[in-house]
């Protein structure tokens, strides 16, 4: 427990009252404004009322916190004062079955995740590192000299396949590959409507995850237990079989199929960070050259597909941290208040929502110059925005429960874009991108075309 963040010993924490945001209506509060923009929202009340506001949605009160330092009291809470299993568990669950993610205690989530870690060391991603690379040339190895391709597809498909064949196996991925992204999808959708509704309901978008989610089930059962990685004795589901939990028990055939899926729903992520990389970039083309002298130091005519030859992308990786602060994958970060709280002097009652914002976070001028701008430099050693203050970029979390998966994101969109930079010349057919917000995830807004031409290599 930190300074800043703590429970008081009675029932009624001090602090001072949450300041409110104006304008509420009769059981709908906010939600109007903030379901139409939620970053703009949130950046306009903290800009009137300080780093912490009070709104309404319907059935929930939330307590919403801004800033570096507001970011790290937050984060720093644990699930005893805030916990995100009454946020997520009940989205999430209906997507891949009980006995995974949020649907159980926090010693076996703790488990569940140790044995994700395995797949995402360092000693790991390397071994990934080839067949990462390999997954990209082969899906752009049919693609003619010249023509177009449909931004966010592309990326949906890329994560989908490294994703299936890095952490299920390949068996899987060449099974299911081409069907994964859509299946992916379907689950993507319905969790998004269960959120705007706040309950599950018997809405298309959740028939068709019903049936997306049995599908994959299905697959991953039949499939998975065979599907030995090369040079492997056993299959990553039969490592979750006989991994043997905290109460002594190893996993049953269904849950580890549903661990399983929720690797994959997890993975849903990178295709957005994906796809507003290359935007981001192709609105700034004088930064090509700058990355291509780079890929070419890097790499020679077939790249050494090595995790020392990605590390040395740091002008590639400082675009990447661009994009997460620009466009995060992930806006919003929540918890609910399991008891009465005092945040940075604020009272948080048991019960509200307690969030914090990536997207309003990374847009505040105290923090970053020109925050609406475009600009790696940045990140460079001499300005190193990002780590001025605790929390600054959180766009993969951070604080107890940082992303898990972030490495192994981050090293999937710098393969991608690594391949394609290489490969081709691109530019959008519309520089004028904007977010989708039909999605938790905001990604760039469909169609996003990018034409692209074949380069001598």
């Amino acid at each position: 427990m930190t300074a800043q963040a703590h429970t008081a010993s009675s029932p009624s924490p001090e602090g001072q009252r949450l300041p409110v945001v104006k304008g509420g209506l009769p059981l709908m509060g906010h939600a109007i404004p903030f379901a139409r923009d939620p970053v703009g929202f949130l950046l306009r009340a903290h800009g009137r009322q300080g780093e912490a506001v009070a709104f309404s949605l319907p059935g929930r009160r939330v307590a919403s916190f801004c800033g570096p330092q507001a970011n790290a009291a937050v984060l720093s809470l644990d699930d005893s004062e805030a916990d995100r299993r009454p946020v997520y568990e009940p989205l999430v669950t209906p997507l891949v079955g009980p006995g995974a993610i949020f649907d159980v205690p926090a010693e076996v989530k703790t488990w569940h995740d140790s044995l994700l870690l395995s797949l995402l060391r360092r000693d790991a991603l390397a071994r990934h590192a080839p067949d990462m690379f390999d997954q990209v040339e082969r899906y752009i190895a049919p693609w003619p000299a010249s023509g177009t391709f449909e931004l966010m597809t592309v990326m949906r498909d890329l994560a989908a396949r490294i994703t299936a064949h890095c952490l299920i196996g390949p068996r899987f991925n060449r099974t299911v590959g081409p069907a994964l992204a859509t299946l992916l999808d379907q689950l993507q959708a319905a969790f998004f409507m269960s959120f705007v509704v706040g309950s599950r309901s018997l809405l298309p978008h959740h028939r068709r995850a019903d049936r997306a989610r049995k599908t994959l089930t299905r697959a991953i059962k039949e499939i998975a237990p065979h599907d030995r990685p090369e040079d492997s004795e056993r299959s990553h589901f039969e490592e979750l079989m006989s991994a043997v939990g905290p109460d002594g028990r190893s996993l049953d055939e269904d849950t580890a199929a549903a661990v399983m899926l929720g690797w994959l729903f997890a993975s849903a992520s990178t295709p957005a960070h994906a796809a507003w990389t290359g935007v981001l970039l192709l609105q700034h083309p004088q930064w090509l050259p700058v990355l291509r002298a780079e890929l070419e130091a890097a790499f020679t005519d077939h790249p050494p597909a090595t995790l020392s030859a990605l590390h040395s992308l740091e002008r590639l990786g400082h675009c990447l941290l661009e994009a997460e602060r620009l466009h995060p994958a992930v806006w919003l970060l929540a918890r609910t208040a399991v008891r009465d709280l005092c945040v940075r002097g604020y009272r948080v009652p048991r019960g509200h929502l307690v969030c914090v914002s990536p997207g309003a976070s990374h847009r505040l001028p105290g923090v970053f110059r020109d925050p609406g701008t475009f600009d790696p430099d940045r990140y460079l050693p001499d300005r190193r925005e990002h780590r001025a203050a605790p929390c600054a970029l959180i766009g993969f979390s951070g604080g107890r429960h940082p992303c898990l998966g972030m490495s192994f994101a981050l090293q999937t969109t710098k393969v991608i874009w690594s391949v394609l930079l290489r490969a081709f010349d691109l530019e959008l057919a519309d520089p004028d991108v904007r977010e989708a917000r039909t999605d938790l995830k905001h990604p760039p807004r469909r169609p996003c075309t990018v034409r692209y031409r074949r380069r001598n290599r």
